[in-house]
């Protein structure tokens, strides 16, 4: 156990209790939205798991693009944190000549590095974004904790942009991470927390009580905490995403069905005639402006949806959106929170399209072989065979929104590319493989409207209900951006919060939309 004293407080870090902090965190966010939403403030939005107690990583994200990485081993602990706009280029001093794609590009922040914390140092690299403008591993700031000893920027440079993300580590409560919202300086926001804390209790009991059996071996929750956290036996099909994440830190449930196998990798079935030599055909039913306008719309739909206090339009197109760049060269990824995800990136040359469906993985899908892993576009070029060299940039920018699989893989199994009037990739070749149901409802926009997607089909769509006032304002407000930047009117302001929002939500709102040029009426200043 280590101390510091910080500007964020009396810092305390234990290899111990981060791990276990890990292990709660990403248990909170399964059980912190959605269908399965038990707690108010969840310390995770955006979990991602890798490894096991002894060696492994754990990916902290906002649902905003901001994270935290924190990764061990049995040597100790590496953590990095990236904050919008502050990756290692705007950071750390890194050239964009100097880019590995790897553990180099973030080295700066964590100074001194034993060698022993090398493979944590490796293990975290792997779950970083990866920045669309020069593929670079993307953290401004982290700590490394060795033995007694303990460095980095996060103490060099305690007011870098993310540190204040990777001071929770060391202000652990009984080995559990808390949310953001609970350090705002509000008064009344953090009176608001602790007692959503205070009513959430039974629940973060159980929490506690089944992280500390998992951190002595396997286990299962009990009958009593099944019923606790899911009220009636589960829909299978519809919670197989929670099951998967659970058993992938070693947790199940009494009588849980069994998981189906990840998928062998794919071989061409012999008995089938040989693929066509061409993928190249003449362009129908897709069009690059209507793309462009249904990733603006889909990404302002689920920003004004959430923001809704009355939660009248629960089924916005995207459930995790992600945005890069602009509205003529830039990239938007559509998450559906259970790790399956599409990708869609533009510029003056046309449209690529990627998509992801969990499982499914180049290595799995389309025989990318292990050894032939690179971690960048050539890991996924099978998927846009024949692509037009002005592509190729575009390319590049699809791929830096790909997450990255369990041997540094880009995730991706299924695409198309869209240049002038000629279109081609594998969605075109086969109806069957993982993720081309993702494709086609961007090939089925109606009025640049994408439909929220599930499971191989379209949500009911409750726009001509009560979702009909957030509706009518995105498209308005999406209409209005495609002609340059714009502001919400105080009539579309007072109609979509006729109650003030939390004070965090509609920080995180304001900084999402400003991306995309969009603001309101006397918005405060973002904090740098």
């Amino acid at each position: 156990m280590i101390e510091r004293k910080h500007r964020y407080g009396n810092l305390v870090f234990d290899r111990n209790a981060i791990v276990r902090a890990a292990l709660r965190a990403y248990f909170e966010a399964i059980f912190g939205s959605g269908a399965l939403k038990r707690l108010s403030f969840p310390a995770c939005a955006d979990p991602r798991w890798t490894g096991d107690l002894e060696r492994g990583a754990f990916y902290n994200g906002d649902g905003c693009g901001n994270y935290e990485v924190v990764a061990w081993t049995e040597a100790s602990v590496v953590a990095l944190a990236y904050e919008l706009g502050w990756g290692p280029i705007e950071q750390l001093g890194l050239s964009a000549s100097a880019v590995t794609g790897g553990p180099d590009d973030v080295r700066g922040a964590l100074p001194d590095l034993p060698e022993e914390l090398e493979p944590a140092l490796v293990m975290a690299t792997g779950m970083l974004g990866v920045g669309p403008e020069h593929g670079q591993r993307d953290a401004g700031v982290g700590f490394w904790l060795y033995g007694a000893r303990v460095g980095g920027t996060l103490f060099s440079d305690p007011t870098s942009p993310g540190a204040r993300g990777l001071a929770r580590w060391g202000l652990l409560q009984g080995g559990r991470l808390r949310s953001s919202s609970s350090f705002l300086r509000d008064p009344s926001t953090r009176a608001a927390v602790a007692e959503c804390d205070r009513k959430d209790a039974p629940i973060h009991a159980l929490i506690d009580a089944v992280v500390d059996r998992r951190l002595k071996g396997p286990t299962e929750f009990t009958a009593e905490e099944f019923e606790m956290l899911f009220h009636s036996p589960p829909d299978p099909k519809q919670f197989v995403g929670a099951q998967r994440m659970l058993q992938q830190v070693g947790i199940t449930w009494p009588g849980s069905p069994e998981i189906p196998e990840l998928p062998r990798q794919r071989r061409r079935n012999p008995f089938l005639p040989e693929p066509l030599t061409t993928t190249v055909r003449p362009r129908r039913g897709a069009d690059q402006d209507t793309i462009v306008r249904a990733a603006l719309r889909a990404y302002v739909e689920n920003i004004l949806a959430r923001l809704d206090p009355l939660d009248r339009h629960p089924f916005a197109a995207s459930f995790v959106p992600h945005w890069t760049g602009d509205l003529r060269r830039g990239a938007f990824r559509n998450g559906d929170g259970g790790g399956s995800y599409e990708v869609m990136a533009w510029s003056e040359a046309g449209v690529v399209g990627l998509a992801y469906e969990l499982g499914y993985g180049p290595i799995e899908h389309i025989e990318l072989p292990i050894d032939a892993v690179k971690g960048g576009p050539d890991d996924v070029r099978v998927a846009v065979a024949e692509l037009p060299a002005e592509l190729l940039p575009t390319l590049e920018l699809a791929v830096g929104l790909l997450e990255v699989g369990a041997h540094g893989e880009k995730l991706a199994s299924v695409g198309f590319w869209l240049h002038g009037e000629q279109v081609g990739g594998s969605f075109y070749d086969s109806y069957i493989m993982k993720g081309a149901g993702r494709l086609r409802a961007w090939h089925s926009l109606k009025g640049g409207r994408l439909r929220r997607w599930f499971q191989g089909g379209y949500v009911a769509d409750l726009g001509l209900t009560k979702a009909a006032p957030i509706q009518a304002l995105v498209d308005a407000v999406t209409t209005r951006a495609l002609a340059g930047p714009t502001e919400l009117t105080p009539d579309e302001l007072e109609m979509l919060l006729p109650t003030p929002p939390d004070p965090s939500l509609l920080l995180a709102a304001q900084r999402m939309l400003q991306k995309v040029g969009i603001t309101w009426p006397g918005s405060p200043e973002i904090p740098d």
